[in-house]
Order: C-alpha cells, then structure tokens, then sequence
C-alpha cells in the first residue's frame, strides 16, 4: 500500500511550512531513522531566485533539513542543473540554499562532479545499464523534493520526472538525442525512478506552474505541500488534482509496467480540483506518420526583442538544432521537440509555435475519433 498526504499551506512562512511539512510526513507514517546518511533532491532547473517559481522553494528545503538534524542525520543536498550558465556555488546561492546548507551544516553536491556507478537493472525498458553518482547508493535515505508544475514535453514535472535531475552533466542531453519521443522519454524516466527508489518525495505546491513549465509557465497558488512513500502515487494523485488525467505519459506507463497498483493507493488529506492550464503543445501518438508528426509539432520560435544573445539554447540542445545566426534559429529539421531550449532560456525568449492548419485537422480528427469512441 502507497500512502499519499495533502496538506494545506498558504505561504512559505518558515513556521507554517515547517508544521506543514511535519504534518504531511507524519500522515503517511514515514519514520526517519537517527544518524542516517540522508541525500535531498531539489528541484533546480537553473539558477532562478525562489519568488519565480522553477525551483523548489528554500523553506521547504529548510523544514526538512530541520526534521533530521532532530535525528541527527548527516545531510547531502544534491543536483545535476539543467546547464552550468553559473558555477555550482553560484546557482545553489541564487535558489537560495546555501544558508540553509550552512545552518545545518549540509553539503553541497554538483552530481556532475561526483563519481559515477554503473547500475544494472534486467527491468528496466530503455537502459539495462545506466551511470549514476555513486552518492545515491552511500546513503540511508533519499528524499525526493519536486516543485508542481507543468513541462512541455512530458505535460507534468512532479516525483517522477524531478529525477531526471540524477543524471550527471551532458549525459541528460544525450538521453534527450537518443529518446527522441515522449513515449521512450517517459519509459527512461522510469527507469530512473526504478535506479534511484527514493523512499521519501515531498512536493512543493505552495505556489505551482502551469502552462508552458516548468521554467516559463504562468505562477499559480495552490496552497498545498504533498507526501507520499512513492513518487508515481503522488504524481498520481497530482494529475486526478488538476484534471490531467490519462495525459501524464510516466503514470500511464508506470501502470502498464505495473510499477504501481492504483487501488492500493491510500490517500491522507483531500483530493480537491485544481484549474491547471496544460502546455500548448500536443502530446502526439507514436503511430503517427513522421510526416503529419513534423507538421503538427510546435517549434521553438525566437522572440527577438526579448532575446540577450547569451546562445543558452545553442549549448543546451542535445542534437544542435539551435544554431547561431544574427539570433539563435531552429533546423526544424533536426530538431526532436526535446523543448530543452524553451525550458532552459532564461529570459522566456522563447515561443512554441506549431502550424495552425495541420494542429486543426489533427485536433478534428481527435474529435470525431472520441465521438466515435462515445457512440
């Protein structure tokens, strides 16, 4: 049976978190051991103060640090950042954690500057063989702490996907190239799940993002901070929450593999409906030619009069889709819709446009296909 809590918090007011973090654990049972070794997974896609939202919020992190120095734990705060624009010091500075990594004497850990492990799983369905850092397996216990929002390429960002952030440096990139469809994205980000098992996820959705996440959305107060003993059950709950349902590619999968039993979920707190607008782009059926599948793709567009030139997008890009001109353009012909440009540029330069003619015969044939379907 997987637990999953809800509780309701209405600001990142350091005492209301801390009450409310408490309470979310202490509702699904998780008991934390003394003295353990304990590695913390934030959300940090960039180097973005906490007030926008991308990252996840310091006084989360904060409120947990403080429950296992109760225990007297030994904490790592680890992440791979989504691209080095700033050193490590400086980002982690920036989201605002290296306060709290000095009042409770945490350490600091660039992934991408850890030793790296080779993890064999038989299950896994796109890499039988994966790198980790070699941190995950020296510790007692991994806490896993996403920020809810949406993400344009795989709809929603919650446990699951946050893990992606285990992966060290260009080898994301990589994994981006080599995936090249959401479906095989979803089944790797499982396979991640399955490497890493955290056995604790906390989700900030104090203030969430929906819209085009998880870096350029639109800030939403959702009042709340989530728990659960396993990450697929609180993104499932998430995606009943905000009436995504069936649209989260890694939960429909995590229930095709039978990572997880939906009926054996058990849910502490209330399930209440959220209006959560969805990324503009279409989640797109595997079977679908390569020639509609091009036409209805949304592209990155390069909104000239915001871009800085500062070519984030060109070094992100895993197969150099993005070049350099006068300002960066996309080969749509090379491009694999990874939307790692969008998600990583940092002043929401950015657009994603998609061709209205084949978007409106595709969305016309989704209609009379469900129609049908009703009949």
């Amino acid at each position: 049976m997987s637990k999953v809590s809800i509780v309701e918090c209405k600001s990142y007011n350091q005492k209301e978190v801390d009450a409310s973090v408490k309470k979310a654990i202490e509702q699904i049972g998780f008991k934390i051991k003394s003295n353990s070794k304990v590695l913390l997974k934030p959300n940090i896609l960039m180097a973005a103060k906490p007030d926008k939202a991308i990252t996840t919020h310091p006084s989360i992190l904060e409120a947990v640090c403080k429950i296992l120095k109760e225990k007297n734990c030994k904490i790592i705060i680890g992440e791979s950042f989504g691209i080095i624009t700033k050193s490590p010091e400086e980002t982690f500075k920036i989201v605002g954690y290296d306060k709290v990594a000095k009042k409770y004497n945490a350490e600091l850990l660039s992934f991408s500057s850890d030793l790296q492990k080779e993890v064999n799983n038989p299950k896994a369905v796109f890499a039988k063989k994966m790198l980790l850092p070699i941190t995950l397996s020296e510790v007692d216990l991994i806490i896993n702490l996403p920020k809810f929002k949406t993400h344009t390429l795989m709809m929603f960002t919650g446990g699951v996907k946050n893990l992606f952030g285990c992966i060290a440096g260009g080898k994301k990139q990589a994994y981006h190239a080599e995936t090249k469809t959401r479906e095989k994205f979803a089944n790797m980000l499982l396979d991640i799940w399955m490497n890493v098992k955290p056995q604790l996820t906390i989700m900030d959705g104090i203030i969430g993002m929906d819209g085009n996440g998880p870096s350029n959305g639109n800030l939403v107060k959702l009042d709340l901070i989530m728990a659960s003993d396993n990450a697929i059950a609180l993104d499932l709950v998430a995606e009943e929450m905000i009436g995504f349902k069936g649209k989260i590619l890694t939960n429909n999968f995590a229930l095709k593999r039978k990572l997880i039993d939906k009926e054996k979920i058990e849910v502490k707190g209330k399930i209440r409906k959220i209006k959560f607008k969805k990324p503009s782009t279409i989640a797109i059926p595997i079977w679908l030619s390569s020639f509609v599948l091009k036409r209805v793709m949304a592209y990155p567009e390069v909104l000239e009069n915001k871009c800085k030139r500062c070519w984030t997008c060109v070094k992100v890009c895993p197969v150099g889709a993005m070049q350099k001109k006068e300002f960066p353009v996309c080969n749509k012909k090379t491009c694999i819709n990874c939307y790692c440009c969008h998600e990583m540029c940092p002043y929401n330069a950015i657009e994603l446009e998609k061709n209205k003619f084949f978007t409106f015969i595709l969305r016309t044939y989704y209609k009379i296909n469900n129609f049908k379907k009703k009949g």
